[in-house]
C-alpha cells in the first residue's frame, strides 16, 4: 500500500523549497519513478528514495492526507545481474501502468502527477507519451503534471524546458509521437553538461550514433562503450594461430593416448580462453560488434574487432572452457603415474577410467567437427546446433582475422588497443562529470531555486490550482 503524505512528511527528508500557502486541494496519487540503482523490485513504495525525495517532501508538506506518495518498485538496473537497461525500463513502465490502472479503477475521481529521474525519467516520459496519445493506463485528463529530470528522451515535442537551455537532445532521442494531449503539462529539467539528456550529436557524433542505435537509455550507451573497450583489450591478447592449432590437436592427442601432451595443450587453450570466460556473463558479442562498427578508428582495429566478435557470438565459450578444463583435469589424473605416452587401453589404476577419457575426447572432437544438426521443428527455419561449436575457432576466417589484428597492432605500434576506442569516443565528461547527479544544486530560476526545489514547488502549485478549480466548479 502507498503512504499518505501526512505520514510521509515525517519520514521524507529532502531539499524541498518553501511552498505556496495552503489552498483547496484534490485527492492525488503522486507516482515517482527512481533512477538507476535507486530502487529494486522489492523496494517499499512508501519509502522515498533517491534524487526525487525532496520533490516528494514538498508535496507531502503541502497537501497532507489528500496526496498519496508512491515510489515505484522495479529492478532499476543497467547491465548488472544479467539484466539490461531495456529490461529494467520495460519493467518500470509495466509496473507503473499497473499501479495507475489499479488506482484509477479503485478511485475514478483521483488525479495524478508523474515524476522520474534518470532511467525513471526515461520510463516516465514514455509512459506520459503513451497516456497523451491515448495508449496509456489512465486518461490524459486525469494527469495534472509530469516532471522529468535528466531524461534521455529530452527534446520530445510537447514538453516545457525549465532552467538552463540544454545543448542538445537526449541521448536516446526524443519520442517521435510527442506528448499528445499532455503537451504543456510535461516539464523537463536537464543540466547543459549532462550528456544523458543534453548531447549535441554534432560535437559527439559517436556517442550520438550509439545512442540512436541502442535507443534504450543513456546508461546503456556508456556500458556498451566500456564493454567494447574490455573486449578489444581481450581479443588483442590472443594467439589466434596457436589457439586454433591447439584446439585441433587436442582430440587427436586423446585419441592416440598421449595424455601428458593433451594435458599441456588443454592448459594452453584454457589460458587463451580465460579472458573470454571472464566476459561471458556480461558481453553480448553481437551488440558489441554493432558498437565497434560505429567507432571511427582509422587503424582498422575496431572493424576487425567487430568481425571477431561476430565469430565469438557463434561460439559457446562457457561450454568450451568447461570441457577444456575437464580434459585438462582428467588427462592429468589418468597419466599421472606412468610415462609421457600412455595407450588409452592401458591407463593406470586411478579413479579415472579409460572410457571416461576416450568419451571426453569424442565429445571434444564433435565440438570441433564442422557439422551441425537441425534441432528446429520448422523445416523452413531450422536452427543448427550441436556439432561445430568449436569449429569457428579453427576456421580459416578466424585465423585470418587474427593475422589481420596482429598486422594492425604491429604496423600502427599499438601499445594499448583499448585506448583507441576510448579516444575515438572522446566525450570524457560523459563518464567523469558529476552534472548527472548534481540536480540538487542546479539553479533553474531567477529566485535561485534548485531543480529539485523548483520541481517540488511546481507540482505542489499545480495540485493547488486543480483544487481551486474544483472549488470554483462546486460553487
Amino acid at each position: 500500500m502507498a503512504l499518505t503524505a501526512s505520514v510521509a512528511a515525517t519520514a521524507f527528508v529532502g531539499a524541498g523549497a518553501g511552498v505556496a500557502a495552503p489552498a483547496p486541494t484534490v485527492p492525488t496519487f503522486n507516482l515517482f519513478i527512481p533512477g538507476t540503482w535507486e530502487a529494486d523490485a522489492a523496494a517499499d513504495p512508501t519509502h522515498a528514495t533517491g534524487a526525487l525525495t525532496g520533490v516528494a517532501d514538498s508535496i507531502a508538506r503541502a497537501h497532507g492526507d489528500s496526496a498519496t506518495i508512491y515510489f515505484l518498485p522495479y529492478m532499476a538496473r543497467a547491465f548488472d545481474n544479467g539484466r539490461t537497461y531495456a529490461d529494467s525500463k520495460t519493467t518500470a513502465i509495466a509496473n507503473a501502468s499497473k499501479v495507475l490502472a489499479d488506482r484509477a479503477e479503485a478511485d475514478p475521481d483521483l488525479k495524478y502527477t508523474i515524476s522520474g529521474y534518470n532511467q525513471g525519467a526515461d520510463a516516465a516520459g514514455d509512459l506520459a507519451a503513451a497516456i497523451g496519445n491515448g495508449d496509456g493506463p489512465i486518461p490524459a485528463d486525469k494527469v495534472l503534471a509530469v516532471g522529468l529530470l535528466a531524461d534521455p528522451g529530452n527534446g520530445t515535442a510537447g514538453q516545457k524546458t525549465v532552467g538552463p537551455k540544454p545543448r542538445g537532445i537526449g541521448i536516446a532521442d526524443p519520442r517521435p509521437e510527442g506528448m499528445g494531449k499532455l503537451s504543456g503539462k510535461v516539464t523537463s529539467i536537464c543540466a547543459p553538461s549532462d550528456l544523458y539528456c543534453s548531447i549535441d550529436k554534432r560535437r559527439h557524433p559517436v556517442l550520438g550514433k550509439i545512442g540512436t542505435v541502442l535507443s534504450e537509455g543513456a546508461e546503456e550507451v556508456a556500458d556498451a562503450v566500456e564493454t567494447a573497450i574490455d573486449v578489444i583489450g581481450a581479443i588483442s591478447r590472443i594467439d589466434y594461430a596457436g589457439l586454433g592449432a591447439d584446439i585441433g590437436r587436442l582430440p587427436q592427442l586423446i585419441g592416440v593416448g598421449d595424455l601428458r601432451s593433451a594435458h599441456k595443450v588443454a592448459g594452453r587453450v584454457n589460458t587463451q580462453l580465460r579472458p573470454f570466460v571472464k566476459l561471458a556473463d556480461t558481453v553480448d558479442y553481437a551488440k558489441t560488434a554493432r558498437i565497434l562498427d560505429l567507432i571511427p578508428d582509422q587503424t582498422g582495429l575496431a572493424k576487425v574487432g567487430a568481425s571477431i566478435c561476430r565469430v565469438l557470438d557463434r561460439v559457446d565459450i562457457e561450454r568450451t572452457a568447461n570441457l577444456v578444463g575437464e580434459v585438462q583435469e582428467l588427462t592429468w589424473t589418468a597419466a599421472g603415474s606412468v610415462g609421457a605416452r600412455v595407450g588409452a587401453a592401458s591407463l593406470p589404476g586411478t579413479e579415472v577410467s579409460a572410457e571416461e577419457v576416450v568419451e571426453l575426447g569424442k565429445e571434444f572432437a564433435s565440438l570441433v567437427a564442422d557439422t551441425a544438426v537441425d534441432v528446429s521443428d520448422d523445416e523452413d527455419e531450422g536452427e543448427k546446433k550441436g556439432g561445430g561449436v568449436l569449429s569457428e575457432l579453427i576456421s580459416p576466417e578466424f585465423k585470418e582475422l587474427g593475422k589481420e589484428l596482429a598486422r594492425i597492432v604491429a604496423k600502427q605500434a599499438v601499445v594499448d588497443p583499448a585506448s583507441l576506442i576510448r579516444d575515438a569516443v572522446t566525450a570524457k565528461d560523459f563518464y567523469s562529470g558529476n552534472s548527472h547527479t548534481n540536480y540538487a544544486k542546479l539553479v533553474v530560476d531567477e529566485a535561485g531555486r534548485s531543480a529539485i526545489s523548483w520541481l517540488g514547488l511546481w507540482l505542489t502549485d499545480t495540485i493547488n490550482k486543480a483544487g481551486a478549480e474544483v472549488e470554483r466548479d462546486s460553487e
